[in-house]
C-alpha cells in the first residue's frame, strides 16, 4: 500500500480593496494552538507576522522547529508552511497581521538601490521567528502596526504606510546581517521555484525550465521540491493558476472559458480537470456557490481554505 501523503492546508484571506494590512487581534487568539490539527502544515497567500504576548510551544516552519515564549514574533512569507503547537494545556495569546507585502512594495516602495522584484524577493525568502530583546525595533514597529489596527484612529491608513516602509527595511537589514554571517539555506531553491511558477504561471511551464531557473537538475529539483513542500511542483502550479482563476471568477467579468486560458490552461477541459480536482467542483459550481456565499472545499490533500477566525 502506498504510503499516504502529510496533509497540508492552504488557508486563505481577502484583504480589503485600498488596503494592506489584515489584522486578528482580539481575545479569540487566546487559546491552546494545535489542538486537533496535529503537526499538520498550513501556509497562506499573504505575509504572516504573528506576535506571542505570552504562552510557550513550538513554530514549526518548513524543517525548522523553534521554541516560541513570550515577547516573541514571527515573519512568515506567503506559501511557507508552518503552524503553532502551545506547550500541553497551555494557553497561549497572540495576534495576526496579514500584509500584502507584494502590493505594498510595487505600489509605495521607490528604491534607487534595488527594484520592487529584488525587494519582493528578500522579504519572501524565509520564516523565522524573533524575540523582542534581540531585535527591538522590528519588536516596536510589529507593535505600532497592531496599535493602529487596533484603534483605527484618523488616518491610520497613511501611518500604516510608514510603519510598513519601516518594517520592509528592518527586514532587509536583517537578511543583509544574515548574509553576511553566512546564512544561506539550501532551501533557497525552493522560494527560486515558487517566484518562478508566481511569475510565469499563465504560461506553458516546463518543470525543466523551474529546475534551470533554480541551477538544478529536473529530477533533484523535483525531488527536493517535493521533500520541502509537500506537494509535487506540478501540483504547486496548479494550485497557484486555481487560486488565481476563483479570483477571476470571484470578479464576474470573464467567461468560465476566458478564465482558464488566462490562468494558463490551453483547452477548457483541462482547466475544468484540474479545478474540480482542487476545489471538488466544476467553475461554474464554485461561482453559484460564490454568489451564495459559500466556501472553497478541497478534496484534495492540499485543502484550500478560508483563513482561521477567531474563536468567540
Amino acid at each position: 500500500m502506498p504510503k499516504e501523503k502529510p496533509r497540508m492546508e492552504f488557508r486563505f484571506y481577502e484583504i480589503p480593496k485600498g488596503d494592506y494590512v489584515l489584522a486578528k487581534l482580539g481575545k479569540g487568539w487566546e487559546q491552546e494552538y494545535g489542538i486537533g490539527y496535529g503537526r499538520m502544515l498550513h501556509f497562506h497567500n499573504y505575509l504572516e507576522i504573528g506576535y506571542c504576548y505570552h504562552g510557550r510551544g513550538e513554530l514549526l516552519i518548513e524543517d525548522r522547529t523553534y521554541v516560541y515564549s513570550d515577547n516573541m514574533f514571527s515573519i512568515i512569507p506567503e506559501n511557507i508552511p508552518h503552524t503553532t503547537i502551545s506547550a500541553p494545556g497551555n494557553i497561549c495569546k497572540w495576534e495576526f497581521l496579514f500584509i500584502d507585502i507584494k502590493g505594498f512594495i510595487r505600489a509605495e516602495m521607490d528604491s534607487e538601490e534595488m527594484s520592487a522584484e529584488q525587494i519582493i524577493r528578500i522579504i519572501n525568502k524565509r520564516g523565522t521567528l524573533k524575540t523582542a530583546q534581540n531585535h527591538p525595533r522590528l519588536n516596536e514597529l510589529i507593535l505600532k502596526i497592531i496599535d493602529e489596527c487596533r484603534c483605527e484612529r484618523m488616518y491610520y491608513r497613511e501611518s500604516l504606510k510608514g510603519y510598513l516602509a519601516a518594517f520592509v527595511i528592518e527586514v532587509l537589514r536583517l537578511d543583509e546581517e544574515r548574509e553576511r554571517a553566512g546564512g544561506a539555506k539550501i532551501t533557497t531553491f525552493v522560494r527560486d521555484a515558487i517566484e518562478y511558477i508566481n511569475l510565469h504561471y499563465a504560461e506553458d511551464v516546463k518543470m525543466a525550465d523551474v529546475a534551470s531557473a533554480c541551477g538544478l537538475s529536473e529530477s533533484h529539483f523535483r525531488r527536493m521540491f517535493e521533500v520541502s513542500m509537500h506537494m509535487k511542483p506540478v501540483d504547486y502550479l496548479n494550485m497557484v493558476r486555481i487560486d488565481e482563476a476563483c479570483r477571476l471568477i470571484r470578479r464576474g467579468d470573464r467567461s468560465i472559458e476566458h478564465v482558464g486560458l488566462t490562468v494558463g490552461y490551453e483547452t477548457p477541459s483541462t482547466f475544468i480537470r484540474n479545478f474540480r480536482k482542487l476545489t471538488d467542483m466544476t467553475p461554474k459550481e464554485w461561482r453559484k456557490m460564490q454568489v451564495q456565499g459559500g466556501k472553497i472545499r478541497s478534496s484534495y490533500h492540499i485543502s484550500a481554505q478560508k483563513g482561521w477566525e477567531a474563536d468567540s
